[in-house]
């Protein structure tokens, strides 16, 4: 059966994303998959053991399908899925050979020896964990920003800089199945370019990638897209600053910089995060970035400079959607 039959026989529609469906899909496939594990594999449990096996990768091709708006009511179309959306033949090739599989045992009482088993249920993980790379394709890294008290931010109890929101959104993020990083970037009280570029370039960035920044962060992301010119689907940033202190040598070097202009045509959207509250080189800075790089402004009211103790929260759904959405 390929994709256009599946239409036209309505076991496949198109739907909106909804993340909650898709992250207590994931939970469910990892209990199914736990279970699986923990059951003894002989004669009389070979069946319940590749029923777990295939429920859970199931499972892990329907959050696939909804995270691509789609919403599937028939197994063999997940075939169609993977090899005419997808462009995964070899994975649909797979999958369409194991569902057959585990329909013979469970709808025809087709026997299966141990050692069949032990080969199938390899097959069925083995996909599981491709179809899972697949689903986890986007990756999400936050650039955290720079304190100015060295004392508080050297000390790992009483540091905010790497705290604020980004703990939450990480923790979120991750809920619903999108990998995140947050790495700490070096000596943050005086920043350097460099040092932060080597950190940052630890980490893997291509064309499906979310790139967060917040306050000097925003700099460090904007001039790396610059020199780079790397693809990203998005570019959000939190309280973007770009003023440095009078006096402040590191800050200097850090901000100023031109702004290669070219960056909004190297990505899918851009965000920018300010406040009706912010200082005055907080808006100043948002200026020169919008004039430069474009994209969509939001406001929220008593958010500051986005930090702990302008938000008086931890949390921060806004982001969450932009990133996802």
């Amino acid at each position: 059966m390929d994709w256009l039959e599946c239409n036209k026989k309505r076991i496949v529609k198109g739907v909106s994303i909804d993340f909650e469906l898709i992250e207590s899909l994931i939970k469910s496939s990892k209990n199914k998959s736990e279970s699986e594990l923990k059951l003894e594999l002989d004669e009389v449990t070979v069946g319940s053991k590749i029923s777990l096996s295939y429920d859970s990768l199931r499972e892990i091709l329907e959050a696939l399908a909804l995270k691509n708006k789609f919403k599937i009511y028939n197994h063999e179309c997940y075939t169609a899925f993977l090899k005419e959306i997808l462009n995964e033949n070899e994975k649909s090739e797979e999958f369409d050979e194991l569902r057959k599989i585990r329909n013979n045992i469970n709808y025809y009482g087709k026997g299966i020896s141990v050692d069949e088993a032990k080969e199938v249920l390899k097959r069925l993980e083995n996909l599981r964990e491709k179809i899972l790379k697949l689903f986890l394709k986007m990756n999400c890294i936050i650039i955290h920003g720079c304190p100015s008290d060295v004392e508080k931010a050297m000390n790992e109890e009483t540091r905010t800089y790497d705290k604020h929101w980004i703990p939450w959104i990480k923790e979120q993020l991750s809920s619903k199945g999108i990998e995140v990083e947050t790495p700490l970037m070096p000596e943050p009280w005086k920043p350097n370019y460099n040092k932060f570029k080597e950190e940052f370039e630890k980490y893997s960035v291509d064309e499906d990638s979310v790139l967060v920044g917040h306050s000097c962060g925003c700099a460090f992301l904007v001039r790396w897209l610059g020199e780079t010119k790397q693809k990203i689907d998005k570019l959000i940033l939190v309280a973007p600053w770009k003023i440095p202190d009078e006096n402040d040598e590191h800050r200097k070097e850090f901000y100023i910089y031109p702004i290669d202009e070219s960056i909004r045509e190297r990505i899918n959207k851009i965000v920018m995060f300010t406040a009706d509250d912010e200082e005055d080189d907080g808006k100043k800075s948002l200026k020169i970035y919008c004039k430069s790089l474009g994209g969509k402004i939001i406001e929220l009211k008593g958010h500051g400079h986005y930090t702990m103790g302008d938000m008086g929260t931890t949390e921060f759904p806004e982001l969450i959607k932009e990133i996802i959405n």
